[in-house]
């Protein structure tokens, strides 16, 4: 079983929400705006700098039309 360290974790959910949002062509601002999250939270999220409660998660990847676990998939190491 691979172990993931919190860092790791926060890694892969910014690269995930980051490639998600461009995907769909959103600025940080307008997808926060939407889904009711602070732009600084979705900054911070997207740096890999803060832990967001399950209740942002889920705002966040239910206005991307996204899964939880799209946004928490693991990456491959550089």
């Amino acid at each position: 079983m691979n172990k993931k360290t919190l860092e790791e974790v926060r890694l892969d959910l910014a690269m995930n929400l980051k490639a998600i949002r461009a995907e769909k062509g959103l600025a940080q601002e307008r997808l926060a705006l939407d889904a009711g999250v602070d732009r600084t939270v979705v900054s911070k999220i997207e740096r890999a700098k803060t832990n967001p409660s399950l209740d942002v998660l889920l705002r966040l990847a239910n206005h991307l039309d996204t899964t939880l676990a799209r946004l928490l998939k693991a990456n491959k190491p550089l």
